[in-house]
């Protein structure tokens, strides 16, 4: 890592560079691959990464450029949700080339690996509870706002005394917190446990596993069917309310560090997207 840096690599350069090998062996952690998945999920988790880098990376520069001009002013929640809705575009996308490259490696899948993947659903979840969810109101509060200040300070500096008053008393008002997040996880885990019991069990195929587990994850981030269609809805207007909320308090030395960072990362984003 150094090395890297001290050959002029930026620490974004570096992440995603390394981002690749640090997906291998996190979803090794979660499944323990035998050498011949582990090669698969190599292999698929490679291609995957250079699509992105190929097809996604300069549309990412181009919205951390328009999210430079946005920090320097005021931003409405109109148009926080039409910037959340440019990224939702990249997700849909990112979801649509993983699902495949997922699903090969999937199909080999045995019980000793739904056994360890429920194993680590459960430890994730009760580093998560640990860590944001509490009871009291206030002290859920106190945890939310230490999130978003641990990573907003990556943008804006660090907070003042009266940005994190006034954040605490927005996120309470918020119709989600950590304990709907952590919900949307188990969610998401029931679903991929049982897929991948259904599929040695009937012996699905590829294409059949990749349909099911893009359906998976969409319904994580943009679910259709009504009901829960309704709900994101609700969660992604308050969410975009209280992102406007939190730039409107922002001081003018912050706004500019802001559009700095994102400006740098625009061009590391950039040269990331010409190293193919």
């Amino acid at each position: 890592m150094t090395a890297l840096l001290f050959s002029a690599c930026s620490l974004l350069q570096t992440l995603y560079e390394q981002a690749p090998r640090y997906l291998q062996w996190r979803t090794n952690v979660a499944h323990h691959f035998t050498a011949s998945q582990y090669d698969m999920a190599k292999t698929a988790i490679g291609r995957w990464f250079a699509q992105h880098r190929r097809e996604q990376m300069p549309r990412v520069a181009e919205l951390l450029a328009q999210a430079a001009v946005d920090v320097r002013g005021e931003v409405s929640p109109a148009l926080a949700c039409e910037r959340r809705d440019a990224y939702l575009v990249l997700a849909r996308q990112g979801v649509a080339w993983a699902a495949p490259l997922a699903a090969s490696v999937m199909v080999h899948l045995g019980p000793t690996q739904q056994r360890r993947v429920q194993v680590f659903f459960a430890e994730i979840n009760d580093e998560f509870r640990e860590s944001y969810v509490a009871e009291a109101p206030d002290e859920q509060a106190r945890l939310a706002v230490a999130f978003m200040e641990k990573w907003g300070s990556w943008i804006y500096g660090d907070f003042t005394a009266a940005q994190r008053e006034r954040l605490a008393q927005d996120v309470q008002t918020l119709p989600f917190s950590a304990r709907t997040v952590l919900s949307e996880f188990e969610r998401f885990q029931v679903g991929y446990v049982a897929l991948l019991s259904e599929t040695r069990a009937r012996g699905l195929t590829t294409a059949e596993v990749s349909h099911r587990l893009q359906a998976l994850v969409l319904d994580g981030i943009d679910p259709q069917e009504p009901t829960r269609k309704a709900q994101m809805s609700r969660w992604v207007q308050a969410g975009c309310g209280f992102a406007s909320r939190f730039q409107a308090q922002t001081t003018p030395a912050q706004r500019e560090r802001a559009a700095s960072r994102l400006s740098r990362w625009q061009a590391d984003v950039q040269e990331i997207a010409r190293r193919r």
